[in-house]
Parts: C-alpha cells; sequence; structure tokens
C-alpha cells in the first residue's frame, strides 16, 4: 500500500526576500498580496523597493519593509524619454550602489534567504543569482521575452528597447511566473503562465452598467483638447480622473484624486478610456469593461497589451482619442462581452495555486498552505 503514496517534505518557516520593482502600481498591489499570503503561512518577509513601492508596502509592512536602489523612467510630454531615461539612471547609478551594498551587507547577508523573488526587481534578483540563492520571478513584463507574440509593424525600436531591457534585468530564476491576460506560447520550460491578480477591494466590487464612461489619464495633459472631442458625444457622459481641475464642463465630469470614488465609478461604467497599463486592464476583466486603449508612446509593454486587447474584442486601441476612434468605442459598447478562449481571466485562486507548484519544485520546497 506504501508504495503508491508520495511523501513531500515541505518547509513550513522560510526566510524569504521579496523585491519590488519602484514604478507601476501592479507591482506593489500584486506583491502586497502575495507576500501577505507568505508571512500568513509562517514565513518571514523582508520587503525592498524603491520609489512608488517603498511608499506603498511601508503602509502595510512597516519594518519588514527596506530601500533598494531602483531604475526609473523619464517621461516628456507623455512618452518616455529614452535618452534621458539613460541619462538619469546613470548619473544616480554611484549613489545607488552605495544604497544597495549597504542593504546587501548589512541586511540581505545576515538574513540568510532561503529563496529571493523579484517583481522585477532587477537588484535583489543579481545578488541572489551571484550568491546562488534561488529565485523566482512574477512578473507581467517578460511576457515580451518568454512568449511568443503577435507584432504589428513599425515600432520597432522600442519593441528592441524593451526587449532588452527586459531581458538584461535579470537572468538564472527558477522559474519565471509570466502573469497575463491572454494565453501564448512560452519559449522555455521554466516560464509558467498565470492569469491576473486583484485586489480584494476590486475583487469585492459589485459591476453594473451606468451611463458613463470612465477615463482615465496618467498624464493629466491637454484637457482643452480632449473636451473638445468628447463635446462631440454630447448626450454621453464622462467622468475624468488624473488632472488638476474638479468640476461639470458640458458632459464632462473632472474628479478629484480619490481611491473609492475612482472604483465606484469603475464598477459603475459602461466602459473605460485610459493608457494600456496591466493593472488597470486586469480590474476592467474582472469587472467586464470594455475598453479603449491609448498606449503611452514608445512603451512596448503597452503597445501589446492594447493590441491583444482589440484582437480578442475585448476593447479598441489607437494611438491617441479622437472622433473616428471613440465614435467606434461607442459602438463597440454595445456588443456582447467577448469570450475568445484565449483571455486569460483574472483569478487569485488558481495564481496560487500557480505559485504553490513553483515552491513546490524547490530544492527546499516551501508551503503557502495549499497542497
Amino acid at each position: 500500500m506504501l508504495e503508491n503514496i508520495t511523501f513531500h517534505k515541505v518547509r513550513i518557516l522560510a526566510r524569504i526576500i521579496y523585491g519590488i520593482a519602484g514604478q507601476g502600481f501592479g507591482h506593489s498591489s500584486r506583491s502586497h498580496l502575495t507576500g501577505q499570503r507568505l508571512i500568513d503561512a509562517g514565513h518571514d518577509v523582508m520587503f525592498v523597493g524603491s520609489q512608488k513601492s517603498l511608499l506603498y508596502l511601508k503602509q502595510y509592512f512597516g519594518e519588514r519593509v527596506r530601500e533598494i536602489f531602483g531604475l526609473s523612467f523619464a517621461f516628456v510630454d507623455g512618452r518616455i524619454d529614452k535618452s534621458e531615461t539613460l541619462k538619469r539612471n546613470l548619473l544616480n547609478l554611484p549613489e545607488g550602489n552605495r544604497i544597495n551594498d549597504e542593504l546587501f551587507h548589512q541586511h540581505f547577508e545576515p538574513f540568510a534567504p532561503d529563496l529571493v523573488i523579484s517583481d522585477f526587481e532587477p537588484f535583489s534578483a543579481w545578488w541572489a543569482w551571484r550568491n546562488k540563492v534561488p529565485f523566482i520571478s512574477i512578473d507581467h513584463q517578460h511576457m515580451l521575452t518568454l512568449c511568443e507574440l503577435e507584432h504589428r509593424s513599425g515600432n520597432w525600436f522600442s519593441r528592441i528597447t524593451a526587449s532588452v531591457v527586459t531581458e538584461c534585468h535579470y537572468v538564472g530564476a527558477a522559474a519565471y511566473i509570466v502573469i497575463n491576460f491572454f494565453d501564448a506560447p512560452l519559449r522555455i520550460d521554466s516560464a509558467i503562465l498565470s492569469p491576473p491578480v486583484i485586489r480584494p477591494v476590486v475583487g469585492a466590487l459589485k459591476p453594473s452598467n451606468g451611463e458613463h464612461i470612465l477615463l482615465y489619464s496618467t498624464t493629466g495633459r491637454d484637457e482643452d483638447q480632449l473636451q473638445e472631442v468628447l463635446d462631440k458625444f454630447g448626450e454621453q457622459k464622462f467622468f475624468l480622473y488624473g488632472f488638476k481641475k474638479a468640476g461639470q464642463y458640458a458632459n464632462c465630469t473632472f474628479k478629484e484624486r480619490s481611491t473609492e470614488g475612482f472604483l465606484a465609478d469603475l464598477a459603475s461604467a459602461r466602459g473605460v478610456i485610459a493608457s494600456a497599463g496591466f493593472s488597470l486592464i486586469s480590474e476592467c476583466l474582472h469587472l467586464k469593461k470594455p475598453m479603449c486603449l491609448l498606449p503611452i508612446t514608445g512603451q512596448y509593454e503597452q503597445i501589446i497589451n492594447a493590441h491583444y486587447i482589440e484582437k480578442l474584442g475585448l476593447g479598441v486601441s489607437a494611438e491617441k482619442l479622437d472622433e473616428e476612434i471613440l465614435g467606434r468605442f461607442l459602438k463597440h459598447l454595445d456588443k456582447p462581452m467577448s469570450d475568445d478562449d484565449r483571455i486569460l481571466w483574472p483569478d487569485n485562486d488558481k495564481y496560487f495555486r500557480i505559485l504553490q507548484n513553483v515552491l513546490n519544485n524547490l530544492d527546499k520546497p516551501i508551503s503557502i498552505g495549499l497542497s
């Protein structure tokens, strides 16, 4: 009888360093959820972040969070300025090396981690690789290099730049969990596709179909030009976030920054107009909201996201919002929600099952409470 039973020796208590990229809300919110699950399972977790992720994580994990030097992007007129980005990071590199050397010697080495997790944070991953500590990657960005994708013509420079940056972020992970909203063939055996992860506050929302379209701007620019386009569709109400003004202007309601207000308006929107960031796409998918995506110029990850949203029948995409694209989006709102088999709908439970399977396959398995 016993020969048919497989016994798994699971290490219940582990020391884990969790590195989180400093820019982009999705890294922080996903790592918050995953890190809390690890802590609840009895593991000792040290978070390292920079810029936005450092501020965000300190709210929830306090003294568990340490600062690491993080790469940053320079935006000019709503697009990534590649030369200014390179210049800024090179100028900050000496101070960054000092910060990281201090972090590694005073905190990483005494902590003696059993595992490092990186959500597109390169320096903790490179430390793990150099010190022969196993590490895993959890992010959306590796979709660009580890998935076989359909690329539109053009944007070749942004595509090459994004691929090189992603390839150089780190190498040698025991596994790459690629968070994505569409199925795609994988290039390496150590890559695993996972559906998007949703914050509990979003998971608790009750979607409805109201009268307004939600528009979110990441740059807060050109509101006069934007309002001119929206005015041409006077019978349609628009709620706008991301601008430095509030009030009612014809069919446009500009709203002040408010997480609670934004999520309520998102849940009750007819549709959403925004850039093509992965976090908001995931939340729109969870709430079954059609999307009009305007990817940030030069940001190839967003270009790919927008392309597949349109390809899968989940919305429309364009370089800029004009009368033609808005008219096309309004017609799209009358269509039923796509049920394409290639869509990976958000599923936190499935994500954690995938993570547990990856952790089970480490030389020293780690449990998060799932069999």
